[in-house]
């Protein structure tokens, strides 16, 4: 009798990843990505430890140090009374930053909602959903914000409830072409003849198929929020003074611009920084989830 070989040892099994966890290390991998966290996480940084660092508080007013130019002591330099430019400033980019994430977030929830019940269902609910959505969408952006806050009022919370009225119709159309084009798919065809539930469909199959579209638009409301926000408050209808705002901080220094150009300037740069950092991720975030989208 032939004696048996040994059994070759079990393969070792290599452990993959987990999707997400692939899915942010190639986001983060991005070269638009990282260009993106190079300017807004610093940024971040000082809002975030602005207590802390060895500036003039935001509303404290100093008469001997009226519109100073931008020095150490002062590094984006006084307003007319006295106040510190850069600690304003990083105020207001916490004002902006939660004006924006809070619009994306109002609107991506709302839009994923409302979208996804318009397209998968249609019929009547599709005709009334989209008859509201067409007519806000007839008017800009900006022009309805401005109807909305002289509706509700000024403020940091009528800010954010009329800038996310003014996004979230065009979060449901996206959503709801976006479910259009799933809801034909075999796989799907396939469900409904085993009489899966409604509900199923749409939490296993359509909606975590829209997210990585969804993920992209947030971003880029995210960024138009913070224009938007900064517009408004410009205006004089968005956050009001004393309480800076980016907005507010440029309004304060138009008058001023001959003598001290940076009041208005530098916040602007701020505002700038941010929206393009915002626009890098959404494309790096487009990239990573559409390979189809590089060129």
């Amino acid at each position: 009798m032939r004696p048996t070989s040994p059994a070759p040892p079990p393969a070792t099994q290599v452990r993959k990843p987990p999707v997400h966890r692939t899915g942010w290390r190639a986001i983060l991998a991005n070269r638009k990505t990282q260009i993106a966290l190079m300017i807004l996480v610093p940024i971040l940084v000082l809002a975030a430890l602005l207590p802390w660092l060895p500036l003039q508080a935001p509303l404290q007013t100093n008469l001997r140090a009226m519109m100073k130019p931008p020095s150490l002591t002062f590094p984006f330099g006084t307003d007319r009374m006295g106040r510190d430019v850069l600690s304003r400033t990083l105020e207001g980019v916490k004002v902006s930053l939660f004006v924006g994430f809070s619009v994306a977030f109002i609107s991506l929830v709302f839009g994923v909602v409302l979208g996804t019940v318009s397209g998968f269902f249609g019929k009547w609910v599709d005709r009334a959903i989209m008859t509201v959505v067409d007519i806000f969408l007839a008017f800009p952006s900006l022009l309805l914000a401005i109807g909305l806050v002289s509706i509700v009022g000024t403020g940091l919370i009528p800010v954010i409830m009329a800038i996310s009225l003014a996004d979230i119709p065009r979060f449901v159309r996206l959503q709801r072409s976006l479910v259009l084009s799933l809801r034909t798919r075999a796989y799907i065809d396939a469900a409904r003849t085993v009489k899966a539930p409604q509900w199923w469909l749409l939490t296993r199959h359509v909606v975590p198929n829209t997210i990585a579209p969804l993920l992209v638009a947030a971003s880029i409301a995210a960024a138009n929020a913070i224009l938007v926000e900064a517009s408004l408050s410009f205006l004089g209808l968005g956050i009001m003074p004393p309480e800076p705002s980016l907005g507010n901080l440029i309004r304060d220094g138009q008058t001023y611009l001959e003598q001290a150009w940076w009041i208005s300037t530098l916040p602007g740069v701020v505002i700038l920084a941010i929206a393009i950092s915002l626009h890098f991720l959404s494309d790096g975030i487009r990239e990573v989830l559409d390979p189809r989208s590089r060129k």
